[in-house]
């Protein structure tokens, strides 16, 4: 499956761009995607079943983590799993499937979960791409850091202004009212999109900006008209984004942005 498919497109000189590499993004506890994984069928004293049975078992679970290569979730204490293992991850969004076969990178047994980490097998760019497109929202919750305060321009009379960035083309701006203590208006830029809320309107604002506009400090653009699934692209990014913003970003903010996540 494709998330996204007129967003996010991940295109790069020699085939697939992944500037992720190995890092691990941690995925938080309200993020809808639905996760299964298929380990090879074992009996009750565990020992693995003949090749011909077909008594592998899904464990659903809570994913730990997302990288470009893989995941690691935790499932129930009875899974069973040893590294190197053939098994099959299933993730599951808006009633869309996306299935690949993997190996088991590490699994650990505790008395409350099992952990199990997969290595996922890309059989193209193609199955890359969308795996990426399910990673990205949670990267880019994960790397928000806030920016140092003197760092920050002042530049709207009666409010205070914060930033939170991420990588280069990733920026949050948050504007409170003069007593610093209530949220105005935020800003989200990404991917050449900016994405706005404001206690004043309800409802999202989503346009697009030339890239140079969302450099740390710079003043948004006027947009290129989006047409309607760009729009709806960009909302649902949003949306996936902002389970997962980084707690670094104090909790007033994340819980200003899950008001226009609903």
């Amino acid at each position: 499956m494709l998330l996204f498919k007129k967003i996010l497109n991940f295109k790069a000189v020699g085939g697939l761009g992944d500037k992720r590499g190995a890092t691990r993004y941690p995925v938080g506890v309200k993020f809808p995607l639905k996760a299964k994984v298929t380990l090879v069928g074992r009996d009750g004293e565990g020992q693995i079943l003949k090749a011909d049975d077909n008594r592998a078992m899904d464990w659903g679970g809570q994913l730990v983590n997302m990288s470009s290569g893989g995941v690691s979730m935790r499932l129930h204490p009875a899974a069973m799993g040893e590294r190197g293992e053939n098994c099959r991850l299933k993730l599951e969004l808006d009633h869309q499937l996306f299935e690949i076969d993997a190996t088991v990178a590490h699994f650990w047994s505790g008395p409350q979960y099992a952990t199990c980490g997969v290595a996922l097998k890309f059989p193209d760019a193609h199955t890359q791409k969308a795996f990426r497109q399910l990673v990205e929202p949670v990267a880019l919750g994960a790397i928000l850091q806030p920016l140092d305060p003197k760092a920050v321009e002042q530049d709207a009379p009666g409010l205070k202004k914060e930033q939170y960035a991420g990588d280069e083309d990733t920026l949050l701006t948050v504007w409170r009212d003069a007593s610093g203590k209530i949220i105005e208006h935020f800003e989200l830029l990404t991917h050449d999109y900016f994405i706005r809320g404001s206690v004043q309107t309800p409802g999202l604002q989503i346009g697009y900006q030339e890239a140079k506009a969302a450099s740390k400090g710079s003043r948004p653009a006027t947009g290129v008209h989006l047409t309607p699934t760009q729009v709806s692209e960009v909302r649902q990014l949003f949306l996936l984004i902002v389970p997962n913003i980084s707690k670094a970003v104090p909790s007033d903010v994340r819980a200003f942005l899950e008001r226009f996540a609903t």
